[in-house]
């Protein structure tokens, strides 16, 4: 049986650590691949990739296929070390040279003729002619001799430096950032208010006390009122101004709130340890969310940026307040689904949100999301917030999202070439119109799909171009375009369009879109419709590129033969998983936002996470190699039947939030435990340890780079968990993730593979009589 990881060793071998010439599309390199790219007129896969690399010239043809036809882009996707930086152009005040017709932007696909004097257009093939000073002679092969002194002809990725006219309403400014932390009884009881304070002040300034950002900051806090505070580095202490009508909510500063942070430290310091104690003895249950957007919104609406919202329990007061509607008995029937629709309409902003919920009971995630999904930010889940557990977590995940490589004030655009369009986008963004995507916020962990379909026939020799534009202002507010082009071929045999299809990208794409379909209807209904998937495309293959095998055998596709086991991973997800009411709804909507948005790679890492044997290491495993990276063991696959109970493995898994587990078997050697636990007995391993010991010892600094590793891979902090075998009740949650396995509700991926082998038999006959 095909599984994930045979293949992600096989890719590793063929590209890992190597470089990828991006012009070379017969074999692209998965996406959980460390190649380093080689950008020569394609963008780096990091950027943007189709779940096709021939594209089927025509409808009837990937009608035959019935593959997914999409593409997924991650506009400011993180580069690897060893790839060169994206170069920044500047044409002048009039702008970048854009098509006169479709307004797609110059790029190493346009054909110069007439001596270099215009170019035909790779989306549109309209001729345009160039200014003057970007004339220049060209060679027999239509070759521009300055071609190595224009970036934008040389590379596939590229950003414009743009003039006025490309600003939105507001001129581009340094982004701000405003942080409004919930300061009712419950957020001051559990010390969410503590820790988000703690992580504030570590994501602003280092241990020496030097500042790290040099973006402007606000501070808010709120429950029944609004409470502003003046940063002015004039002042001693800083000073707290009171907004008590929370339904129409004002700045009460005249000069702003907003502070350097170098200027402003020791007032900025001096507030955050001192705001845990000054709320100490409040008795307000009250939360008032909305009117804490609306108050960064206000602060925020002149320059655009990002605000940060820290909410403790269901926002139950002031304008919007919501009212508790989880009732588990709907839980597994058919108005499950109302409970994933928001209670109201979120607007559209020019300020990306992201809420960090901290719940121990119900807290309406499904409509609480709803601003985040649309401004382009993100909802970050704690459930059963623990402190002394807990607060590295949010130190960590702070620290990250706020020096990330973040973009704001934006809109995109993905362009494809003739005889196809771009239809339903999917992600944490506002659709301003049909092929205008706006993005509030952006960064590098976000990324984009959507679906492409035909609106005619495609030339066969000039093949399908894409690009994808995105206007957006920088941290340190420079206005620009960011482009990201791709040239495929066409095809007009159905063999090529399997043979070179991207199933990383496929199920980015079909996560997304099952994602979309949960809130009209039921899971039973999306399981079914995704085994239906598997169905149709097997048996297209089977009839039209193996029909001369025997019918007794299943015949997978090399690059969909991952299929199953991944469409098999999805039914037993969050998004999907549930026998009546085991998983609660605000649960399973945390879920469905982290797969709203998430790379590719994680996408993927989540349906069938990487398991490792770490009781065995040999060789250079779990050292730094010449390169200074860390060389990490065969995986296992995703079975009990595979662990070994001598034996210890490491996981690393993404649900609601993001999980590093290690196993232990129940015959686990004691110099095993004395290596890596110091301790001589199973039974005296801590299961409550948050971190796992630094020893002195070979095996010990081995397991500690490799977790170092996997934790650099992920966008979301890796929280430890040791689970010891038939002990700890922990060892539900790690079952979880043996995806390969039965649980209560779908069969294990053998027997999947066996009903699904006779249904494509059952597909075959029924379409041959």
């Amino acid at each position: 049986m095909p599984a994930p990881v045979q293949v992600r060793e096989q890719d590793d071998e063929i590209f890992a650590n190597k470089f990828f010439v991006t012009a070379e599309r017969d074999h692209v390199p998965l996406s959980t691949t460390d190649y380093i790219g080689l950008d020569q007129g394609n963008c780096n896969p990091r950027y943007m990739r189709t779940t096709l690399d021939y594209i089927p010239w025509s409808k009837e043809l990937a009608d035959m296929a019935k593959v997914p036809m999409g593409i997924v882009v991650q506009p400011l996707a993180k580069h690897r070390k060893g790839e060169i930086d994206i170069q920044v152009v500047h044409h002048g005040e009039d702008g970048p040279i854009r098509c006169t017709r479709c307004r797609a932007y110059i790029n190493p696909w346009c054909i110069f003729s007439r001596g270099g004097y215009g170019y035909e257009c790779n989306i549109c093939t309209h001729y345009n002619e160039v200014p003057a000073w970007y004339v220049a002679n060209i060679d027999m092969d239509g070759r521009r001799v300055d071609l190595d002194e224009r970036p934008e002809l040389k590379y596939g990725s590229v950003e414009f430096e743009v003039p006025a006219d490309y600003h939105s309403s507001r001129a581009p400014v340094p982004m701000r950032y405003v942080f409004a932390f919930d300061v009712s009884v419950l957020s001051i009881q559990s010390n969410i208010l503590q820790a988000a304070c703690e992580a504030l002040k570590r994501a602003l300034y280092d241990e020496q006390g030097h500042s790290k950002l040099i973006n402007k900051i606000a501070i808010v806090t709120f429950d029944k009122d609004l409470q502003f505070y003046n940063l002015s580095p004039s002042l001693v202490n800083a000073q707290m101004l009171v907004v008590s009508d929370v339904d129409d909510v004002f700045i009460p500063l005249q000069g702003g709130i907003f502070a350097d942070p170098t200027e402003s430290k020791n007032v900025i310091c001096q507030l955050l340890d001192s705001l845990p104690q000054m709320f100490k003895d409040t008795m307000r249950a009250e939360s008032v969310y909305t009117a804490a957007v609306k108050g960064g919104l206000q602060a925020l609406k002149s320059t655009g940026g990002h605000v940060f919202v820290f909410q403790s329990c269901l926002p139950n007061y002031g304008p919007d307040a919501l009212k508790s509607r989880d009732e588990r008995t709907i839980y597994g029937t058919d108005k499950e689904k109302n409970l994933l629709v928001p209670q109201s309409k979120c607007i559209k902003n020019g300020v990306c949100v992201n809420t960090w919920v901290f719940p121990y009971q119900y807290m309406d995630l499904a409509t609480i999301s709803g601003i985040p999904q649309l401004t382009g930010g993100e909802i970050r889940y704690f459930p059963g917030f623990q402190y002394d557990l807990d607060k590295c977590h949010v130190q960590y995940q702070l620290h990250h999202d706020i020096h990330r490589h973040t973009g704001f004030d934006g809109i995109l655009r993905i362009r494809a070439s003739n005889g196809l369009q771009v239809t339903d986008h999917y992600g944490n963004c506002y659709m301003g119109t049909y092929t205008d995507v706006d993005l509030s916020g952006i960064d590098e962990d976000k990324s984009i799909a959507a679906v492409l379909k035909h609106d005619g026939k495609i030339d066969t020799k000039q093949g399908a171009s894409f690009q994808c534009a995105m206007l957006y202002t920088t941290r340190d507010g420079h206005r620009r375009v960011r482009v990201h082009n791709l040239q495929l071929l066409a095809t007009s045999q159905v063999t090529e369009v399997f043979r070179y299809g991207d199933i990383d990208t496929t199920m980015t794409l079909i996560t997304r879109q099952i994602i979309t379909d949960i809130h009209q209807k039921t899971r039973k209904v999306l399981q079914d419709k995704l085994m239906d998937l598997c169905i149709d495309v097997l048996a297209n293959y089977r009839i039209n590129c193996a029909a001369s095998t025997s019918p007794g055998q299943l015949i997978l596709p090399e690059a969909f033969k991952l299929l199953p086991v991944y469409v098999h991973s999805m039914i037993r997800s969050i998004m999907l998983l549930g026998v009546g009411n085991d998983v609660r709804i605000d649960s399973r909507v945390a879920g469905m936002s982290l797969l709203n948005s998430m790379t590719i790679s994680e996408t993927v890492w989540t349906l069938y996470p990487r398991m490792y044997a770490i009781h065995n290491l040999k060789g250079g495993e779990g050292l730094p190699d010449l390169r200074n990276e860390i060389r990490l063991p065969p995986m296992v696959r995703l079975s009990y039947e595979r662990l070994d109970s001598r034996g210890a493995y490491l996981l690393d898994g993404i649900d609601t939030g993001s999980d590093i587990y290690i196993w232990l078997g129940q015959q686990i050697h004691i110099d095993y435990l004395m290596a890596v636990f110091n301790v001589p007995t199973l039974d005296e391993v801590n299961p409550k340890m948050v971190t796992l010991p630094t020893l002195s010892t070979d095996l010990s600094n081995r397991i500690h780079n490799m977790m170092h590793t996997l934790q650099s891979q992920r966008s979301r902090y890796l929280t430890f968990h040791l689970v010891r075998q038939e002990i700890d009740p922990e060892e539900y949650q790690f079952a979880t993730w043996m995806c390969e396995d039965k649980n209560s509700e779908i069969q294990s991926y053998v027997d999947y593979m066996c009903v699904l082998h006779r249904k494509i038999q059952e597909e075959i006959r029924n379409r041959s009589t």
